[in-house]
């Protein structure tokens, strides 16, 4: 068993994530006492839910040394189809669900036969490829607005069992799952020889294009995973809805303790990015902040974060 110290050395990135997404919200609360009610609090679940879903794929991405900034339009993607293949109904959902991820994760496989197998640089290729599929997009819709999301996505991402809503049981059992994978399995250990050197993952005995091609397939699910769920947030689709998450799938990651060089990151820490970020997007209503300040917002977190760190 570790003793504190050295339980503190190993995993301080992502105590000092937690601590600071508790001080926020402290100093938010004493502030205006309203923002820890019950109903705010659901609220801040929820969205924290659907950025740490989509988040998901790129903490294992970003492990590996890569980084996947096609999510956009990759959420964008399902999200539209999800509205555009049922027309707001269920009746189809037990095979349009299943195909709408098959069909993100051949984007993510995409991604990854060209950063693996044609040594693309990983921010070339998925820039690329977000580039096709926001063309595609427009060319499919012509622009228009999408249409209404199913009501049994709505209730997913809405609803509630009991008094916990069903978009954080799953969000839960999938950090559960994430975490098992990345701390007690041999594929998890592969993932960190190879972000922190690929030739020593090699000769470690690590398939290391096949990997990272695998890393890129989760990506594109958990990013169609969440953009149905997003859809169902919503109520609708539209174009660009996925725009938001380029940063934020990024930004969680590395206030979570991960490092963009690869070798280092836990989901757990991921999702202690997701609670600090949904924290910050909740200051602008509170404090009448101009969404304009968003973006400088979250530059002056990402910074402290790096910061904090590197010190401590």
């Amino acid at each position: 068993m570790k003793s504190l110290p050295a339980f503190y050395r190993s995993n301080r990135a992502i105590l000092l994530a937690y601590a600071g997404a508790l001080l926020i919200f402290i100093v938010i609360t004493i502030i205006s006492p309203g923002f820890a009610g019950p109903r705010h609090i659901r609220i801040l679940l929820i969205d924290a839910s659907v950025i740490g879903l989509i988040a998901l794929g790129q903490t294992f991405v970003i492990i590996t040394g890569g980084i996947d900034v096609s999510i956009p339009w990759t959420v964008s993607c399902a999200a539209i189809f999800l509205t555009l293949f049922t027309g707001g109904h269920d009746a189809h959902l037990w095979y349009i669900v299943p195909l709408l991820l098959l069909g993100t994760t051949f984007i993510g496989l995409l991604n990854g036969l060209g950063i693996a197998y044609l040594d693309i640089p990983p921010i070339i290729m998925t820039l690329g490829m977000n580039s096709i599929l926001l063309g595609g997009m427009l060319g499919i819709t012509g622009g228009r607005p999408g249409g209404e999301a199913p009501p049994f996505v709505q209730l997913v991402a809405n609803g509630n069992l009991g008094p916990i809503p069903y978009i954080v049981i799953i969000w839960i059992v999938l950090i559960i799952i994430s975490t098992v994978v990345l701390r007690k399995t041999a594929f998890g250990r592969q993932l960190y020889f190879l972000g922190s050197s690929e030739s020593v993952a090699l000769f470690s005995g690590v398939n290391v294009r096949f990997t990272k091609m695998l890393v890129y397939c989760l990506s594109g699910f958990t990013a169609g995973l969440g953009g149905i769920l997003l859809a169902g947030r919503i109520g609708q689709s539209y174009l660009g809805m996925g725009d938001p998450y380029l940063f934020q799938s990024v930004i969680v990651v590395i206030i979570g303790g991960a490092s963009v060089l690869g070798g280092s990151g836990q989901y757990i820490g991921t999702v202690a990015g997701a609670f600090i970020l949904t924290i910050i997007n909740g200051l602008l209503p509170v404090f009448n902040i101009p969404s304009s300040a968003q973006q400088i917002v979250y530059g002056f977190v990402l910074f402290f974060a790096v910061l904090l760190t590197s010190v401590f």
